[in-house]
């Protein structure tokens, strides 16, 4: 519920409140324009670097790899665009944060190991994931055939009995 309170009520008016005190330092049109200027350069960055993930990705799918990290870094660069959309000063620098290729990194890393998921590495791009489960027993059990009997009705009603092996 904190969350809703600072994303649409909070943000909203720290947003109008640095752009009037940003207008009143460098001129109203001045700010409007680098607000303007900010969605275009945002939109460019996001498509050149979505571009380089997403290759990155494909590369190591046609490798038989899991592309766990691009796809991740696909997802903030989305969110970083997104920011960048949203009119306002605040929401531009916290969308330039997430578009800065270390700091997505870092930010990425810092929440997986919040989450709970391990993270095996070689390099930043090679990296393979697990959830630790929060239940440990033996799972030999999974591989063994289970032989039973089942019934199977036919469209006129009625039912025959099968034995599968």
């Amino acid at each position: 519920m904190r969350f809703l309170f600072v994303l649409f009520i909070l943000l909203p008016i720290l947003e109008m409140v640095v752009l009037i005190k940003v207008g009143s330092i460098i001129g109203a049109w001045n700010a409007v324009a680098l607000v303007i200027l900010s969605v275009f350069v945002g939109i460019e960055v996001i498509r050149r670097q979505g571009f380089r993930t997403t290759l990155r990705a494909r590369q190591k799918m046609a490798a038989g790899e899991l592309p766990a990290m691009e796809m991740l870094e696909n997802l903030a660069i989305a969110l970083g665009g997104l920011l960048l959309l949203i009119p306002g000063f605040i929401t531009d620098f916290l969308g330039v944060f997430l578009l800065i290729p270390p700091v997505r990194q870092l930010l990425i890393r810092r929440w997986l190991k919040v989450s709970g998921v391990k993270v095996q590495q070689t390099n930043i791009y090679e990296a393979e994931y697990r959830r630790e489960p929060s239940w440990r027993h033996d799972q030999t059990h999974l591989n063994h055939t289970i032989d039973g009997d089942y019934t199977r009705e036919n469209d006129d009603g009625r039912s025959g009995s099968q034995k599968r092996h």
